[in-house]
């Protein structure tokens, strides 16, 4: 299998960014020419937005109730660069995020044990979760 080919079969199922996409063609034994030519040519084509996929994850994981911190590191993981991530997370809202936890927290009519460990497990600090306890 061609490395071009490849690349767009990991890009079918989701965006990813470019360090993601050279880490797994290393993992398939394609050389570095082959990597480097790779990018270039989805970078040509547009294939790879890592600003807009990174955008679209923070949309995404704000709907699910994730904190500024998580979405960061999750991206940071990814391999997504600091200044992309800076710039992805401009649009982040957390009174957006916070309303909607309240919102689902009321709803669920959760338990302040599982309140906690919904939180954190959402990568919030512990003086917001104490915040949306008190509320």
């Amino acid at each position: 299998m061609k490395a071009i080919s490849y690349a767009l079969k990991l890009l079918k199922h989701r965006a990813r960014s470019f360090r993601e996409i050279e880490k797994r063609l290393k993992e398939k034994g394609f050389s570095e020419n082959e990597i480097r030519d790779t990018i270039e040519k989805l970078k040509n084509y547009g294939y790879i937005d890592e600003l807009e996929d990174a955008t679209n994850y923070v949309k995404a994981k704000s709907k699910r109730g994730w904190s500024r911190r998580r979405i960061y590191i999750e991206l940071i993981k990814r391999g997504y660069s600091s200044e992309i991530v800076e710039n992805a997370l401009k649009n982040y809202d957390e009174d957006e995020v916070i309303l909607k936890l309240k919102r689902e927290i009321l709803r669920k009519n959760l338990t302040e044990e599982k309140t906690i460990k919904l939180l954190k497990n959402r990568g919030f600090e512990w003086d917001i979760i104490k915040k949306l306890i008190r509320e």
